[in-house]
């Protein structure tokens, strides 16, 4: 199959299971409601018709949801095979290098501490982003010259623990049971309440990215020659990683502001990716962009209805999935080394 051939294939997939998951939650929608719903909203020149409830459901809950569920995923896809690349570590991705719990206690800090208030409404992007640059510099940072996958991987777990254990701190140090609420938020991950004015900067934080990864495809395979390999073919690697993390801990910095913690999606999804077509970063990064965003708005849908008409945190499906194999591929890469 070429290759507009395979970016034809995901993209009508894609729209296929946004289309199927707009009739799951609590209110079951049919296909034929969905297809009514929407020539309605086509014929009335793309405004909602007053008191249709399936409208309703559809352009104001379930769209943008859905929406963000596929940036969300395409973005911890993207840096979950960045932070593989650069590490040269299988085990390497946001959450398990400490980049989500990082943003996350940035993000917490700027809600109960107000820190990074001088920024105004953006004190929560800035505080994400601060801590998500600040985990990955000090996990590379004690990483030092050392090649050991697993001790890279312990490196993220202790500072993982660390800005986990110092959100806790500061929920608990607060007496204010709104700012808690809207705190535990971030340590769980959610998709709810989000609306088209918050895809705004998720979507430029994806295209940022894709952006810059199709400007560094060719240093990005070099790497698969090994360090010194691409190394001896004028690669500065130094530069090279500053540049990975700063762009990795933006787009983070910013999901998390508005989605909260996600795990194992840019663990899981490389791997898999991987699976269909190969290690070349021009097919890897567009193809797993697509299966990210495709099992995040699975996995969405699932949390929102298993329990109906309450919502389990995204974070416990993709924890319970992810979990499995993530020890597979531990003691995996445990067995090699």
């Amino acid at each position: 199959m070429k290759f507009i051939g395979k970016i034809a294939f995901f993209l009508f997939i894609s729209i296929g299971i946004l289309i199927l998951c707009l009739g799951f939650g609590s209110v079951p929608l049919s296909f034929q409601d969905i297809s009514t719903a929407l020539k309605e909203f086509y014929q009335n020149s793309f405004q909602m018709t007053s008191g249709n409830t399936s409208q309703m459901i559809l352009f104001q809950i379930r769209i943008p949801r859905l929406l963000m569920a596929f940036l969300g995923g395409g973005i911890l896809s993207f840096v979950g095979i960045l932070m593989q690349t650069i590490t040269k570590n299988p085990l390497a991705e946001p959450y398990v290098l400490g980049i989500s719990a990082g943003a996350s206690a940035g993000a917490v800090s700027a809600i109960i501490l107000h820190w990074f208030s001088f920024f105004g409404a953006y004190n929560v992007y800035v505080g994400a982003f601060t801590g998500a640059w600040l985990a990955t510099a000090l996990v590379l940072g004690l990483q030092g010259k050392s090649r050991d996958p697993v001790r890279l991987v312990l490196m993220g777990m202790g500072i993982n623990a660390f800005f986990t254990a110092a959100t806790t701190f500061m929920v608990y140090s607060s007496k204010n049971e709104a700012q808690v609420r809207s705190a535990m938020f971030w340590t769980t991950g959610s998709l709810s309440g989000i609306h088209y004015q918050d895809l705004i900067f998720p979507l430029l934080a994806f295209l940022l990215l894709a952006l810059i990864c199709g400007f560094i495809i060719k240093e990005l395979d070099l790497l698969l020659l090994g360090t010194k390999g691409a190394v001896e073919l004028g690669l500065n690697i130094q530069k090279f990683q500053i540049l990975i993390i700063l762009i990795s801990s933006f787009s983070i910095g910013i999901l998390v502001a508005k989605v909260g913690v996600i795990g194992f999606i840019g663990l899981i999804i490389p791997h898999l990716t991987r699976r269909f077509v190969g290690v070349k970063h021009k097919h890897l990064l567009l193809f797993g962009a697509f299966l990210g965003g495709i099992t995040l708005m699975i996995t969405d849908t699932i949390a929102r209805t298993i329990f109906t008409p309450n919502e389990l945190p995204i974070g416990v499906i993709t924890g319970l999935v992810g979990a499995p194999i993530f020890i597979r591929i531990l003691s995996k890469t445990r067995n090699i080394s």
